[in-house]
C-alpha cells in the first residue's frame, strides 16, 4: 500500500518523544495495572461493546464474545451490527491476548459463550474442560504499521513503496532513537509472531549477526510492549514510530504500512514448514515454534445463554460473516477443524464447509 503522507522533520528529541508518549494514557496505564493482577497485564479484557437490535430481558438473547485483541474493530463495528439484525440477538465483546484472555475464562472471572483466538496454542489452555474443537476460518499476515508524523516516515514511505530495499527497514529499527511498538510474547500470539518474524527475517535476508536482538533489545523489553487492544491507538497519536500489526488492522485504520513477503509474515498456510524453523523462548522457559496466524473460533461450555454463541459463531462462519472477514483486509482460507470433530454442532460443521 503507497502512503501519501508527507515526509515528517528528520529530528526529534527522544526525550520529548516519550513525554509525549505518555500523554492522555493515564487510563490506559490503570486497565493494565488492573490485569496484571491477573497475570495478562497486557493481555488483559476490555470492557465490553454492546449492539443490542431489541429490548433484552434475559440472557438467552446475548452473544458473549471473547476474542483477540486484534479483532477488536472487525468484531465490534462490523460483524455485530451485522449479525444483530440478521439474528435479532444481542452481542457484548471483549479484547486482550489470546493467551491472556483464555487465562481469564479458566480463571472464572469472564464468562464469555464464544471465544475467538490467533492460533490452537491458546484454545489448548481451554481443553478440554471448556471447549474440545475449533474451527479455523483465516489468516492475517503481519505488516509493519508507521506513524505518518514519524522522523523516519520518509524512509519508511521509500521501502513501502520501493524506492529502497525491503531489507533497510531492519536496519533502521536498529536505530537508538527508534521506539518501535510490538505486544506481549508471553500473553499475545501477535508478540511472539513478531520475534518469530525477526528470526525469520534474519535468515530470509542474511542480515549482520544479532540484527533481531538488536532490534528488540531483549525478548520482553518493557520500553517495547503495550496492549493489543492500545497499541496502533498509540501508534496513530504519534507516541510510536511503527508498531507490528495485522494487515486487517492496519487497513481498517488507514495506517501507512510496509507489507512483508509471505516467507517471513506467517501469514500463509502454505509456508507452515519454513515458519516452524524459528522459535523464541517465553517465560517459565516454554518454547514457541512458527505457524500461520490463523483465527480460530469456538464455544466455550457452561457460559450463559450457549444458543445465542452458537448461533454467533455460524454467523461468523456463514457467506455474509466471511464476507465481511474478506472486505476488511483477512484472508479467507479453507475452514480446518481443530480439536474432536465429532463434538462440533451440525450447524457449525455445515457452515464450515
Amino acid at each position: 500500500m503507497k502512503s501519501h503522507v508527507q515526509n515528517a522533520p528528520d529530528s526529534r528529541m527522544r526525550t520529548k518523544h516519550r513525554t509525549r508518549k505518555m500523554t492522555g494514557f493515564v487510563g490506559i496505564l490503570a486497565i493494565s495495572a488492573t490485569l496484571a493482577g491477573c497475570g495478562a497485564a497486557s493481555g488483559s479484557a476490555q470492557p465490553a461493546a454492546a449492539h443490542k437490535a431489541k429490548a433484552v430481558n434475559h440472557p438467552s438473547d446475548t452473544a458473549d464474545v471473547a476474542y483477540a485483541g486484534s479483532l477488536q474493530l472487525v468484531n465490534d463495528q462490523f460483524i455485530a451490527p451485522a449479525f444483530s439484525k440478521a439474528t435479532g440477538l444481542s452481542y457484548r465483546g471483549r479484547g486482550g491476548g489470546s493467551f491472556g484472555v483464555a487465562h481469564l475464562i479458566t480463571s472464572g472471572q469472564i464468562r464469555p459463550n464464544v471465544f475467538e483466538s490467533i492460533g490452537t496454542a491458546p484454545l489448548r489452555i481451554l481443553m478440554p474442560r471448556l471447549t474440545d474443537w475449533a474451527v479455523g476460518y483465516a489468516s492475517a499476515p503481519l505488516v509493519i504499521a508507521y506513524s505518518p508524523t514519524s522522523p523516519f516516515a520518509g524512509a519508511f514511505k521509500a521501502v513501502a513503496t520501493g524506492r529502497r530495499p525491503l531489507k533497510e527497514l531492519f536496519k533502521l529499527m536498529e536505530n537508538s532513537r527508534f521506539h518501535l511498538g510490538r505486544t506481549n510474547p508471553n500473553t499475545d500470539p501477535q508478540g511472539q509472531a513478531f520475534i518469530l518474524l525477526l528470526e525469520l527475517a534474519d535468515r530470509y535476508y542474511h542480515l549482520p549477526q544479532g540484527t533481531a536482538a538488536r532490534i528488540l533489545g531483549g525478548v520482553n523489553n518493557p520500553n517495547q510492549i503495550f496492549a493489543e487492544e492500545t497499541i496502533l491507538s498509540r501508534l496513530q497519536a504519534g507516541q510510536l514510530d511503527a508498531s507490528s500489526a495485522f494487515l486487517p488492522e492496519a487497513v481498517q485504520r488507514h495506517l501507512p504500512y510496509i507489507a512483508l513477503p509471505a516467507a517471513i509474515n506467517l501469514g500463509d498456510p502454505a509456508d507452515r514448514r519454513a515458519y516452524a524453523q524459528a522459535r523464541v523462548t517465553i517465560k517459565g522457559g516454554k518454547t514457541v515454534v512458527g505457524s500461520p496466524l490463523e483465527i480460530y473460533i469456538t464455544e466455550v461450555a457452561g457460559a450463559p445463554d450457549q444458543s445465542a454463541g452458537l448461533r454467533f459463531i455460524d454467523y461468523t462462519l456463514s457467506k455474509p460473516g466471511r464476507a465481511i472477514y474478506k472486505r476488511e483486509g483477512y484472508t479467507m482460507t479453507a475452514p480446518v477443524i481443530f480439536g474432536n470433530r465429532s463434538a462440533i454442532p451440525r450447524s457449525i460443521l455445515a457452515a464450515a464447509r
